[in-house]
């Protein structure tokens, strides 16, 4: 609990929880705390805000401050709009944070190619981590679902994904986010990617809401419009950089398999996935 009224700047928003904020006047409370913040709960169930501290890696429905992480005991009631975020006393001012879309730019021919000559570096990190990397009492049918999609080439079938596990973000959910981000990557230079993401993106936005959390739901619907957490898009960045070096991209795909206690490594599985044992149909190369 805070021990007297204050005032709180928040340096940075992501795009999703602007749009959320901005246009009303919402309440809230809080559900749950981790080591940079607190969560928040907005309207019923139609909203999860994390608000914490520049430690943690910015995502399109975060609110990063300044200082310290708030503690706050859950059950607090919060109120929102534009302009801050009201706890009692304490206030979190918005109004003169950047906000962050976070969104993945258009890549060209060129930085597909260099990505293509960089990808085995990134599908052998993933190989290696899959060793040593915590067993996913899910992992077996995350990957019976990807085989199958590999027979088929059909997109539904990832849909089977989305809700595929424990925790906050399902593991599932995270390998379908590397998969969106990969095809992002290909969407303007190959045609069966781009004709891949809108069935996704369809499928997703029809079911995700019903299907799984709240927070990886709105994780899935950003990744339909190409707005993903900083890690990954400073990841995919990097692997279309002709002067990256292999050490500089290991430390961007580092940051990415550091996210959550399987995230990180479901995202990097999904994304190398198109090209190992990529799908007949789909020739990215």
């Amino acid at each position: 609990m805070t021990e007297k009224p204050r005032s709180i700047r928040a340096t940075r928003i992501g795009g999703h929880a602007w749009q959320y904020l901005a246009p009303q006047s919402c309440k809230g409370r809080v559900v749950s705390s981790f080591s940079g913040g607190i969560n928040l709960l907005f309207e019923g169930g139609e909203a999860f805000v994390p608000v914490q501290t520049c430690a943690v890696p910015l995502h399109p429905w975060a609110i990063e401050i300044l200082g310290e992480p708030l503690r706050f005991a859950e059950g607090t009631p919060v109120s929102a709009d534009e302009k801050e975020l009201s706890f009692g006393d304490a206030h979190v001012v918005l109004s003169s944070a950047q906000i962050e879309e976070l969104s993945l730019p258009r890549f060209s021919a060129e930085g597909v190619a260099i990505a293509r000559r960089n990808f085995p570096i990134l599908t052998h990190f993933v190989e290696e981590a899959r060793k040593e990397h915590p067993p996913d009492p899910f992992q077996p049918q995350i990957d019976a679902i990807l085989r199958r999609w590999h027979e088929s080439s059909e997109a539904d079938i990832l849909l089977d994904l989305i809700g595929l596990g424990a925790g906050a973000t399902p593991s599932g959910d995270d390998v379908l986010v590397g998969i969106i981000a990969a095809m992002s990557l290909f969407e303007h230079v190959q045609d069966q990617a781009k004709e891949t993401l809108a069935q996704l993106r369809t499928g997703i936005q029809e079911t995700a809401c019903a299907r799984t959390t709240l927070p990886s739901a709105q994780m899935l619907l950003a990744a339909c419009e190409q707005s993903f957490g900083e890690p990954i898009l400073e990841f995919i960045e990097e692997i279309t950089l002709s002067i990256t070096s292999e050490d500089s991209l290991l430390e961007k795909i580092r940051s990415v398999y550091q996210l959550g206690h399987h995230s990180g490594y479901s995202i990097l599985l999904g994304f190398s996935i198109l090209l190992r044992d990529r799908p007949t149909h789909y020739d990215f190369y």
